[in-house]
């Protein structure tokens, strides 16, 4: 398992909140095996971890965990955050005053939907059980927020690999501005670093299946259509860069049989 550092700052006290959510949520799964800290926070610490000059910085409001529909039925995490002072909102998100704020999800085989487990809504994204299946990268975090309050503590993330994976898939569904930053930034990580040192990486491999090839496909569609893209035009992603990044770090996908 890869262990690095992530030494940081907090900008704002937005900021702050996240880090202390953050903070909050690595305590609440520290030892719960099927647990990572995912989404543009994880993105974020992934820069901080293995720094890439040309990755352009993004912040988020909140921290997002996933964890396994096991996990998620049996209450051991709502118990651990409601007992941190959180109070859930519509089934998976948890809030408090302060602004501090947690989205728990789950792992869904197809697509992005809603499930019931036990009583509480989840949102349910693919992806997520390659990311629960493999080793996780552990962030020793070291963050300074804005009244110089210094705060230490380590979370468990995806490989670089597989963060690009659950990135491309959201990009499918939301196609969102700051979705094709995040997959920017890990793509200048992936051309940086040895594939060793990020966890492995396999998506370079052509026409791979299962969560990979579904990336693939959507990257290297993603690749065809960048300059014509307005999410693309909206962010601060130069076309050029990302097509060149796509190409050289993610294989050819699949050709698809056309629906009938």
């Amino acid at each position: 398992m890869i262990r690095r550092p992530a030494v940081t700052v907090s900008t704002s006290r937005a900021d702050d909140a996240a880090y202390r959510a953050l903070n909050d949520v690595a305590t609440a799964t520290e030892h719960i095996e099927d647990a990572r800290i995912v989404g543009g926070q994880t993105v974020g610490l992934l820069v901080t971890a293995f720094p890439a000059a040309d990755a352009i910085i993004r912040r988020t409001a909140d921290a997002d965990a996933a964890v396994s529909t096991q996990v998620a039925a049996s209450g051991a995490l709502h118990f651990a955050l409601t007992g941190a002072g959180y109070e859930p909102r519509s089934g998976n998100r948890y809030e408090c005053d302060d602004g501090r704020a947690i989205d728990v999800l789950v792992p869904s085989d197809d697509r992005f939907r809603r499930v019931e487990l036990e009583g509480r809504g989840f949102d349910a994204v693919p992806g997520l059980r390659l990311i629960l299946a493999a080793d996780p990268i552990v962030l020793d975090i070291d963050v300074t927020l804005t009244d110089d309050t210094r705060m230490q503590f380590a979370v468990k993330v995806p490989t670089v690999e597989h963060a690009l994976i659950l990135k491309a898939l959201t990009v499918r569904s939301r196609n969102a501005s700051k979705d094709l930053v995040d997959v920017h930034n890990l793509l200048q990580i992936a051309y940086l670093y040895e594939a060793d040192d990020l966890g492995g990486w396999r998506i370079d491999e052509p026409e791979r299946s299962g969560a990979r090839g579904d990336a693939q496909l959507v990257l290297h569609e993603l690749a065809g259509t960048a300059n014509q893209n307005p999410s693309v035009n909206r962010s601060s992603v130069r076309p050029e860069v990302l097509v060149a990044l796509i190409r050289a770090k993610v294989g050819r996908p699949r050709v698809r049989a056309a629906r009938s």
